[in-house]
């Protein structure tokens, strides 16, 4: 793709995705050894996030990152659109898509424990291209919920998608 298909191919990818729901949802089950595990790595031995199974514990703060990208790129690999009559992939190359940061939002959620099965969904903020380098960019503000529809988390999180990728 020369510059200016690779431009054509973002205008309408900025115009077609910022501010829709992102299509589909991903599924994610807490399992106490992964909570452990994951708050051992940084070092953490407070007991309610390493305590026994018995007594139950919760996730840190840091265990978002645990599933948050993972369900970002099973739901942005499956996008779908149709260009031209055409439908087309939103990544056309897999390999040229970046995580490029994260925020996380917790107020007004409830903590995240073992056993809880969570539904994530998201939908895209600002979508933008960036000229000089041909780089797309999108905020994604993705939800996290358990199994009682409780808000767990909200990420914000941005991707990229270097030329050839879209």
């Amino acid at each position: 793709m020369d510059d200016e298909q690779i431009k054509k191919s973002a205008e309408f990818l900025i115009a077609n995705l910022a501010g829709k729901e992102v299509p589909g949802r991903v599924k994610f089950n807490v399992r106490y050894k992964t909570l452990v595990d994951f708050a051992k790595i940084y070092g953490i031995t407070d007991s309610k996030y390493v305590g026994s199974e018995e007594e139950g514990i919760i996730a840190c703060h840091a265990f978002a990152n645990n599933f948050t990208i993972k369900a970002l790129y099973k739901l942005l690999l499956g996008i779908k659109l149709v260009q031209n009559g055409e439908e087309r992939p939103f990544v056309t190359n897999p390999g040229k898509l970046l995580h490029m940061g994260q925020k996380y939002n917790w107020d007004g959620c409830v903590e995240l424990k073992q056993g809880d099965k969570l539904n994530i969904t998201a939908k895209w903020g600002k979508v933008w291209l960036i000229e000089k380098n041909m780089m797309l960019l999108a905020e994604v503000h993705v939800e996290v919920k358990n199994q009682d529809g409780e808000m767990v988390v909200r990420p914000v999180v941005t991707a990229g998608v270097r030329p050839g990728g879209y």
